[in-house]
């Protein structure tokens, strides 16, 4: 009888040391995520970079990465196209570029379509079938009537929100836009990157020449509010620019392009942590899609004493190592908001990659998963207050 005591005592007791070894998870909400990019100093996207090559800081401290996806994670990329007036053989030229440009993403990244004039309607879903996205340029090129107003505002909302309900959730996210920026409704950057923030998404933007000469020799009608039947979303006009009401009792109106007007897709693509090219170089599609697809994911948990904390100062830099193979890179990287039922994303910080001098004291001690011990490097750059701090973004539309 002592003998089987003894039995239990000890089993009890070995179970009680192994699971104390066990490892502790923390709960979600502490975990975090830091989407970054590197770009040389000629402004090619650096792919390859491993986990030791970054360096992590939250609020001035190194964090180790606990998880690090490269290349390998998927992405979801939703190409928004201008079909109004003068986008025609802007459209031709992505059409044609697009076989080869393709050839740059993953087997397991998608794309769709959506184009915009007035109102935005989807014409391909999100599909990992290169063909399927190639002939649909092509059958939009002929098929669409390349008339009348733009909306860029409302196409960039409605492409987040599209982007949010259709992509993946352990995908990356991203919208890219042809467009020459001129819009009829009214600029409004904060809204568009809420949406963006809200969807998780970059947006890259492929600008095209303004043409405000074929602009004005066709102001075709302006459909007014109501579904259509592929699904899109009727904008009203009103009178023109900006805003307006609707018309009542329905109808169409002919409203001019205000060429002085410009939605800020630059500044929202540049705020989002995407790029903007110029449409007429050859490879600008190829390098836009390249430039998404080399990105990295950083996962880390917030010290437990600052977890409930509003704002953080997020910090992304390279090694010492990686800075002397990079001399002169920048780091884009902005914080993805993991607690709760939807990821929202902060604002980008960019860091420029110059002097290296010696580590910070107390930072040296922090490796990350699979590198041996070193020092990190210290970078102190021009980078402002506002600039450095990644903030939970606003929920107000």
């Amino acid at each position: 009888m002592n003998r089987q005591i003894s039995s239990v005592f000890y089993l009890l007791l070995t179970a009680f040391v192994l699971r104390a070894d066990d490892p502790v998870f923390k709960s979600d909400v502490a975990l975090s995520r830091v989407d970054a990019q590197v770009v040389d100093r000629d402004g090619r996207a650096v792919g390859g970079l491993q986990v030791r090559d970054f360096i992590l800081r939250v609020d001035g401290k190194v964090r180790p990465i606990k998880n690090f996806d490269s290349e390998n994670m998927p992405i979801d990329i939703l190409l928004l196209l201008d079909v109004s007036g003068s986008m025609r053989p802007h459209v031709e030229k992505m059409a044609e570029a697009a076989k080869l440009a393709l050839n740059v993403l993953a087997e397991h990244d998608r794309l769709a379509i959506m184009v915009f004039d007035t109102f935005t309607r989807e014409r391909l879903p999100f599909t990992n079938n290169r063909t399927e996205v190639t002939s649909e340029l092509r059958h939009l090129v002929r098929g669409e009537s390349f008339n009348g107003g733009t909306r860029i505002t409302s196409a960039m909302i409605s492409a987040a929100q599209y982007v949010q309900k259709h992509a993946r959730p352990d995908a990356r996210r991203a919208i890219v836009i042809l467009t020459d920026d001129e819009t009829q409704d009214a600029e409004n950057e904060p809204k568009v990157e809420t949406a963006l923030s809200h969807a998780g998404a970059v947006l890259s933007f492929l600008q095209a020449p303004y043409d405000p000469e074929t602009l004005s020799s066709g102001t075709g009608p302006v459909p007014i509010p109501g579904s259509t039947p592929n699904g899109g979303i009727h904008w009203p006009t009103g009178g023109g620019w900006p805003g307006g009401g609707g018309i009542p009792g329905g109808g169409t109106i002919s409203t001019p392009m205000d060429p002085d007007h410009t939605a800020g897709t630059a500044s929202i693509a540049n705020d989002s942590g995407g790029d903007t090219m110029s449409i007429n170089d050859a490879a600008a599609l190829e390098n836009t899609l390249s430039r998404l697809r080399q990105r990295y994911a950083l996962h880390f948990y917030m010290p437990e004493d600052a977890i409930a904390q509003a704002q953080h100062s997020i910090r992304v830099d390279l090694s010492t190592e990686a800075r002397i193979r990079y001399p002169e890179a920048d780091v884009h990287a902005r914080r993805i908001f993991m607690g709760g039922k939807n990821e929202t994303s902060g604002a980008t910080v960019v860091t420029h990659q110059t002097a290296i001098s010696d580590p910070i004291p107390g930072e040296g001690d922090i490796s990350q998963p699979g590198q041996k011990h070193k020092h990190a490097a210290v970078n102190e750059d021009t980078l402002g207050p506002a600039g450095s701090t990644a903030s939970p973004p606003s929920t107000n539309n």
